[in-house]
């Protein structure tokens, strides 16, 4: 059995053995990725997408909150998985490097938008492309093909967004794996090596819309190699794929939820801080930070005080720093403005005993100097990200509100959050997604 036949029949288990608490949790990762886009929408990167939109003269009939009047598929596809993820505050899967929020709810929406389809139907999409293209991400290393210059989610995403549009478009067996050959065979997404911007945050929004269309030309009856994630993708890699990863339980069940809207080798930094704070560390006098990272992540991140742009300035530990330092790590905006004067020096290095704990733990260690001279170190190995299921619907609604600016006694949002949250209830896709979009214009 090939790679991506193992894939392809993985995506359809994983319907079968999903709970109702699984299906809630697509439902909120639904709401989390939607509130993610509407505070894209304020991104400078934003209105780049859209003068590149309207300058293509490409119209259609579905909007969305990421652009103004009515789009193509593909182009709402791309927008929304670009906004979803460009400030960094997606959900995504530690263990598999991927960010499958970005490249699946854009294209399942979307697709279920334009084919007339009900919320339950994008709930399964949703599982089946989270399955797909994490369970990608696991079994060629995930975190591990930083180190190589690759960036998992542009080169896997699209196999995500294809399985899950062809489950939209009720594609057979031989058919679903010809959408997954056709996305594979544009693998790529090269890691920037300086400058992330447009270039980093197309790559994403690229691969959600290839997947969508692998689908569409599948049912058109385009096939392409089986084989593509076999010797092909070794070669192009480095890797081979690895054994299939243990059934236990759907991948989207593994999914966290980010707390901090910078990139996610940064969140346990972040969190060795609030250690340091609950042990009474005065770390408003911190002259220097030094957080140490697994070497692999460290391809990821910066220590950069000017960055050229928000997308940067998510990637910059003087960043997180400073976001923490003014109680501001939730802040999507923080990181679109000028670093703050005053904020001490912080600097990278690596932790070499940290690196056998990816790709399952995502680890740092803080090391701060102190104006008294004195130092005081934390090492956080496996950051959580999220808050425990019991409250964790909670937290993502209250995520949503500040990320979507919407008002908590306007009965307007109330309903729609309530809808979005009951999507297997939803039978009118198009119709929640052009509420929203005039929710979002107010």
């Amino acid at each position: 059995m090939t790679v991506l036949e193992d894939l392809l029949e993985r995506g359809r288990r994983s319907l079968h053995t999903t709970e109702p608490a699984t299906r809630a949790m697509a439902a909120l990762h639904v709401l989390d990725t939607l509130g993610c886009v509407v505070a894209g929408a304020s991104h400078p990167m934003a209105a780049q997408l859209a003068s590149f939109v309207w300058e293509s003269g490409e119209s259609g009939e579905l909007c969305t909150p990421a652009l103004g009047g009515g789009h193509t598929l593909r182009s709402v596809v791309l927008a929304e998985s670009v906004l979803a993820h460009v400030d960094e505050f997606d959900a995504l899967h530690p263990a598999a490097a991927m960010v499958p929020s970005a490249a699946v709810i854009p294209a399942a929406l979307a697709v279920a938008d334009r084919e007339g389809l009900p919320g339950t139907a994008v709930l399964d999409a949703v599982i089946t492309g989270y399955e797909v293209v994490v369970e990608a991400g696991l079994r060629f290393g995930g975190p591990k093909l930083y180190g190589n210059a690759w960036w998992p989610t542009a080169v896997f995403g699209a196999l995500g967004s294809a399985a899950a549009t062809a489950h939209l478009l009720r594609l057979d067996d031989e058919q679903t794996l010809a959408a997954l050959g056709l996305a594979a065979a544009g693998l790529g997404g090269l890691l920037s090596a300086d400058q992330l911007g447009a270039g980093h945050y197309l790559l994403a929004g690229r691969a959600a819309a290839d997947g969508v269309e692998a689908a569409y030309l599948a049912r058109a009856g385009g096939r392409a190699s089986s084989t593509l994630l076999d010797e092909p993708a070794t070669a192009a890699l480095g890797t081979s794929a690895a054994p299939p990863s243990p059934e236990r339980n759907p991948h989207l069940d593994d999914c966290v939820f980010k707390a901090y809207p910078c990139a996610r080798p940064l969140h346990a930094a972040l969190e060795a801080l609030d250690v340091l704070a609950n042990r009474g560390v005065p770390l408003h006098t911190a002259q220097r930070v030094e957080i140490l990272l697994p070497s692999s992540l460290l391809r990821f991140v910066t220590a950069d005080r000017t960055p050229s742009g928000p997308t940067e300035a998510a990637a910059s530990a003087a960043f997180a720093v400073a976001a923490w330092l003014h109680e501001a790590t939730g802040d999507v905006t923080f990181f679109r403005g000028p670093l703050p004067q005053g904020t001490p020096n912080v600097a990278l290095g690596h932790a070499p005993e940290l690196d056998a704990r990816l790709p399952e733990h995502w680890g740092a260690r803080v090391i701060v100097d102190l104006r008294d001279g004195s130092q005081a170190e934390q090492e956080v190995v496996a950051a959580g990200g999220e808050t425990h299921r019991s409250t964790r619907t909670k937290a993502v609604t209250n995520k949503f509100r500040r990320q979507t600016g919407a008002d908590p006694d306007a009965p307007d949002w109330d309903r729609w959050i309530a809808q979005c949250l009951s999507l297997d209830n939803v039978t009118d896709t198009g119709r929640l997604r052009h509420t929203l979009c005039q929710l979002a214009d107010r």
